[in-house]
This record gives C-alpha cells, sequence and structure tokens, in this order.
C-alpha cells in the first residue's frame, strides 16, 4: 500500500463534528420545506416520493426522491427552482398536525 493514500472519507471534518456536536455534513439551514411521503413502486422495486406542496422560493410542488427504506429518508435537499446559489435548499420535514 501507498504511503500517500488519501484518509478514509469519515475522518474528514471530524474536528469540526465533535465541535458544533453535531454529526450532520449538511449545515442545517433555517428554511424548511413540510412534505407528505408516497410509496411507489418501479422496475427497480419500491421508493419513497415526497412531495412539496408549496416550496419555500416558487411557491411550487416539487417532488424529491425519499429513498427505498422501510420509511422514508428526510433531510436536506437542493432547491432546483431557479438556484441561483451553490447552498440554496432546504430541510424537508413531515407534514403534521401542527404544521397543517
Amino acid at each position: 500500500m501507498s504511503a500517500r493514500r488519501n484518509p478514509p472519507a469519515g475522518n474528514q471534518g471530524a474536528e469540526d463534528q465533535r465541535a458544533s456536536g453535531s454529526t450532520t455534513t449538511v449545515p442545517r439551514a433555517s428554511v424548511i420545506a413540510y412534505c407528505r411521503a408516497y410509496a411507489a413502486r418501479g422496475c427497480f422495486g419500491r421508493y419513497w416520493v415526497l412531495v412539496i406542496d408549496t416550496c419555500p422560493y416558487c411557491r411550487r410542488t416539487h417532488r424529491h426522491g425519499g429513498g427505498d427504506q422501510l420509511r422514508p429518508t428526510y433531510g436536506h435537499r437542493s432547491a432546483h427552482c431557479g438556484s441561483t446559489g451553490p447552498h440554496r435548499g432546504y430541510w424537508l420535514e413531515p407534514v403534521t398536525k401542527e404544521a397543517a
């Protein structure tokens, strides 16, 4: 093995994660978009579709993938609606009675 190998990806930014007390790699934005999860079936099996009824930027409906696990995977998604900034996005959260 070469001595000039890159360190494993898990070690990069470990100091920043310890300092913040969070293990997320994307900084939590203040913009939260509430979405509904639907199970769908395609040629590769079952997966989740997350639907945002009202985008916080353009007020239109957007769809994002939610993974193929037993429960949908929420979290940070990029906003693809006329995005001008590299970090423009939102955190997906499930719709609850309090948010409705």
